[in-house]
């Protein structure tokens, strides 16, 4: 691609040089930066209303969005809404919370709580500054994107970013419109064979433990595994303990962090107690945990009281767990519906068989997914490469 004819240096680490006839200013020269507010307590029911006019955002929700918020799974009542911040279609937001620094483009009336920022009488386009801050670059030196970064308004607002001419912008977001549409077309492709060949996988392993035609003893699932849920582990990083090792941190579906110390020591099936995954079949809710970990109050945990514990890895993915959920808004899957669960049982020498078995089957399917897994990342890495060297100027779009 092109590059200007003429750069001139900024001095900013991630910025870098710039064409000659751009600028560079801190984001409160463009807009001040507010800080959103929550009704007090956030969970009295008073302040929340299924008809209310103004949506109620959450991290999960903004999370769950790519670029525009286009809904929210709750809604405020007019006092609640009167006690936050109220928000309009067109307002640029950005999260300080839980996934931090994630941009957002508001498409509904809501309202923002403290986690959050906004920028009012903002003086350049909005999807631009979307661009710009998707990348995560801007954020340098201020922590880890994502889950660890120090925002408030005053960091924000010092926060340097480049700026074209202004009949440029336009231009460029159309550009990285375009371009990113097509990266996405080309994920959703891939996206779509893995379900494909995860639809497979459960096939396999289905078809091994179903016990057709085998005389096996059917019972419940509280009969065969013991189960640690009682054990609370605290969300908050800083009561986790101190310490100099690293240990992984699970969720609902798999490591969501690194963190001092560890709960866990041995091996444990984890299952996702809540989330949208347990809606959907083309998604492992159980998966084999070895080692020392924590896990967070978002997964079941449970181990064999006899037996092998791949062959119950196996027999817990098999489950189609849609009909022990209870909620549809937000999906759960209660202790009690787990381990009611009857499964069918066979001999310790028929699982091993078993599990020898579904490892041969599946092993082409797990390396092929794990292949285009890496070709997806691949894909979201050039698109925040390709956007970063539009935004700051390194290639020429024009």
């Amino acid at each position: 691609m092109n590059r200007y004819e003429k750069y001139k240096p900024t001095g900013i680490e991630w910025i870098g040089d710039i064409p000659y006839h751009w600028d560079y200013f801190r984001i409160k020269r463009l807009s001040n930066v507010k800080r959103g507010a929550s009704p007090r307590p956030i969970d009295d029911p008073k302040y929340f209303d299924d008809n209310g006019e103004f949506g109620w955002v959450r991290i999960a929700d903004v999370t769950a969005s790519e670029r525009y918020l286009e809904s929210t799974t709750q809604t405020l009542s007019e006092l609640g809404a009167s006690l936050s911040v109220k928000r309009y279609p067109g307002d640029f937001v950005l999260s300080i919370a839980g996934t931090v620094g994630k941009p957002i483009i508001t498409k509904i009336k809501c309202c923002v709580h403290d986690g959050f920022v906004w920028f009012p009488n903002l003086k350049i386009n909005p999807e631009y500054l979307y661009y710009i801050f998707t990348t995560g670059l801007p954020y340098q030196g201020l922590g880890k994107w994502g889950t660890q970064l120090n925002l408030n308004t005053d960091t924000v607002g010092e926060i340097f970013i480049p700026l074209p001419g202004e009949n440029e912008i336009e231009t460029l977001v159309n550009f990285l419109d375009k371009k990113t549409a097509q990266i996405y077309k080309l994920i959703s492709n891939k996206q779509k064979l893995i379900d494909l060949f995860k639809e497979e996988r459960i096939a396999i392993i289905n078809e091994a433990v179903s016990g057709k035609g085998k005389n096996w003893e059917r019972k419940k699932l509280k009969y065969m595994m013991n189960g640690f849920d009682s054990i609370r582990v605290p969300l908050n990083g800083d009561q986790r303990g101190g310490g100099e090792k690293i240990y992984d941190y699970y969720g609902a579906s798999g490591v969501i962090d690194k963190v001092p110390e560890y709960l866990f020591d041995g091996e444990y099936i984890l299952i996702g107690e809540d989330g949208a995954n347990l809606l959907t079949r083309s998604t492992a809710l159980a998966f084999k945990v070895t080692g020392k970990f924590w896990v967070n109050n978002h997964a079941h945990i449970l181990r064999p009281k006899e037996g092998d514990i791949n062959y119950y890895t196996y027999l817990l993915e098999s489950i189609d767990y849609t009909i022990w959920v209870t909620g549809s808004a937000q999906p759960k899957l209660t202790a009690e519906n787990l381990f009611n669960i009857e499964l069918l049982m066979p001999s310790l020498h028929e699982q091993n068989n078993i599990v020898k078995h579904i490892k041969t089957e599946t092993e082409r399917i797990d390396n092929t997914i794990s292949k285009i897994e890496k070709e997806i990342e691949l894909m979201h890495e050039y698109r925040i490469a390709l956007i970063s060297e539009v935004v700051t100027g390194k290639i020429k779009v024009i």
